[in-house]
């Protein structure tokens, strides 16, 4: 009569089996997460090229600028200095 294995045996290698199952899911989401954060990251590039580009003819474009990139500037004396570059005839008003 052939031995059969144990119902312990074939739980621990399904076990096992979904161990390997939810690794290989994590490494494909964590992938997944990385390629979309690549796509944001290349997206918000493309479309900052596309305002600075056009910033110096479009009046109402450089207006917007003016008046909503101050708040997302940080303190530190290079974003200051990138405003100065960015509008070398802005008053510096920010504190």
């Amino acid at each position: 009569m052939p031995h059969s294995r144990q119902p312990d045996d074939k739980i621990e290698e399904l076990i096992g089996k979904k161990a390997q199952i939810d690794a290989q899911i994590a490494a494909l989401d964590a992938r997944r997460r990385l390629l979309e954060k690549k796509d944001e990251d290349r997206l918000k590039w493309l479309l900052g090229k596309l305002v600075f580009d056009r910033l110096s003819a479009e009046p109402a474009l450089q207006a917007l600028v003016r008046r909503d990139l101050p708040e997302r500037l940080t303190q530190r004396d290079r974003d200051r200095g990138l405003w100065q570059k960015l509008f070398p005839d802005a008053q510096e008003d920010r504190s």
